[in-house]
């Protein structure tokens, strides 16, 4: 069975031609893993350079829009599997239950929005699924930050963060997949 791997990155390419360059690379190592990705949004922006390489090398690609994102972008064609949830809730839902493990490259606000909603579940002890900032081009940097700066506030609980949340260069990412999700291979 091949890893079920939520990525979440930006709708839009930013202003830092560093995302686009993490991306590619990313691309090219997840790639060659042979996961199945699982992403839930648009066809644009950095999320376009991911499932473009991903859909080439003929992997399973899950995307599953909410049906007002969809609406707008009705024209998708970089999946093996559609899915179209009701709203954002039962989609970010469905995306976290269908995941083994949750990578974050360079986002917005939507991204946020996923990072949060698997911290918040992994914090409540709803879940329990390792979540990865890939912080190559230090873009994750001033959110490690607020979360340190809370955990000394008393505001998180530090040590139940670390245990499923972490920000990393993308060679550390590599090698913790390779030990820890090495069995999951098909």
């Amino acid at each position: 069975m091949s890893l079920n791997v939520a990525v979440f990155l930006g709708s839009n390419v930013g202003n830092d031609t560093k995302n686009i360059k993490v991306v590619k690379e990313f691309s090219k190592w997840f790639c060659s893993q042979k996961y199945n990705l699982i992403f839930g949004g648009t066809e644009t922006g950095l999320m376009l350079e991911l499932v473009k390489n991903v859909f080439k090398k003929n992997l399973q690609i899950i995307s599953i829009f909410n049906k007002s994102l969809y609406d707008e972008y009705p024209n998708s064609k970089y999946f093996s599997e559609l899915i179209i949830t009701k709203d954002l809730s039962s989609r970010n839902e469905l995306i976290i239950n269908k995941s083994d493990v949750f990578v974050a490259l360079p986002g917005g606000i939507g991204t946020l929005n996923e990072i949060f909603e698997v911290v918040s579940k992994n914090l409540l002890n709803e879940i329990d699924k390792k979540i990865y900032l890939v912080n190559d081009n230090y873009f994750w940097t001033p959110l490690e930050e607020l979360l340190k700066s809370l955990s000394t506030k008393k505001f998180v609980d530090q040590n139940k963060l670390k245990k499923n949340f972490r920000v990393c260069k993308l060679k550390e990412l590599k090698s913790e997949f390779k030990k820890r999700y090495a069995k999951n291979r098909s």
